[in-house]
């Protein structure tokens, strides 16, 4: 299957989701309907997008970006949600866009930014379908100014010899990792080199299961959540339910309690490298976040093995 292809037939991929128009709305409906819907994402207006060089209709949200906005337009098929860059900004569409997470590009945090707000209206629309009222979204939080930003190396090899590390972006180590033959267990060291948390495998699960220790103490558990499509991992951490939802295919994961976002987990290119971008919105759980991002990278391992 081309990349094209891919991209028209994947409909909950990161920074593109697509519904089925039972109700056959237009997008002067839509409209209607989102104008009465408080959101983060600002005013929606009728306007157009590109796509592969042809000027398309759809309503667009222009808060979001400087350089793109959100778009959502409805045919007699499908209603889509992605992003376009603005006017005068460049040309090209959400897939243009996708294309460049399929060969391996990754987004930056302009880019990660989009993607929440499209995930945002996501629950609107699936809101609207199944025939609620709707009056204001459950927004994604951005991350605050204040959060931990931490990189982590994409497709890390985990083994018995080497430490890996997970640094800042002047690459200063901050944690190290190390996982054992069979890719069962992980041990987490700070930069002095003290044990922080290990996370084991459970080794007979239906679904993949994992258990984060500080010691000898269990502080956390995770389970894998059996899904067609978009990956969803549930948790305890204390008296915290967590979900970690996510794409596998554009490595991206928001970090949950409740409704509340508390991190997330994006793939980035840097000038060295491709890594994970590791956001903790709270300095009182980064190893939470931590852990959490090397959960991930394992389940993306087992994934690509599949």
């Amino acid at each position: 299957m081309g990349i094209l292809s891919k991209l028209v037939s994947n409909d909950d991929m990161s920074g593109y989701k697509k519904f089925d128009n039972k109700q056959g709305w237009n997008n002067a409906v839509l409209l209607e309907k989102l104008s009465g819907i408080t959101t983060s994402l600002g005013k929606p207006e009728m306007g157009s997008i590109k796509i592969f060089g042809k000027e398309v209709e759809a309503i667009v949200y222009n808060e979001t970006g400087e350089d793109s906005c959100v778009y959502i337009k409805a045919d007699a098929k499908k209603i889509e949600i992605g992003s376009s860059p603005k006017p005068g900004t460049g040309v090209g569409s959400v897939m243009l866009d996708s294309a460049a997470i399929l060969v391996g590009g990754g987004t930056n945090e302009e880019g990660s930014k989009l993607n929440r707000c499209i995930d945002e209206m996501q629950g609107v629309m699936e809101r609207l379908l199944a025939g609620e009222s709707v009056t204001e979204s459950v927004p994604l939080a951005s991350a605050p100014a204040d959060a931990v930003k931490l990189y982590m190396a994409e497709k890390l090899t985990l083994s018995l010899k080497d430490k890996y590390s997970i640094c800042n972006k002047e690459q200063e180590p901050m944690f190290y990792v190390q996982g054992n033959i069979l890719e069962t267990a992980y041990t987490i060291w700070d930069a002095q080199d003290n044990e922080v948390m290990v996370i084991k495998k459970k080794l007979v699960a239906v679904m993949p299961e994992y258990t984060v220790f500080e010691g000898k103490k269990e502080i956390a558990r995770f389970k894998k959540k059996l899904t067609l499509s978009r990956p969803e991992i549930n948790g305890t951490v204390g008296n915290r339910q967590i979900s970690i939802k996510g794409d596998l295919f554009g490595h991206s994961f928001n970090v949950m309690s409740g409704d509340t976002m508390i991190g997330g987990i994006d793939k980035e290119q840097l000038t060295w490298g491709n890594c994970y971008r590791i956001e903790s919105y709270s300095k009182d759980d980064v190893n939470l976040i931590v852990a959490i991002s090397v959960i991930c990278e394992a389940l993306i391992k087992a994934e690509e093995r599949s």
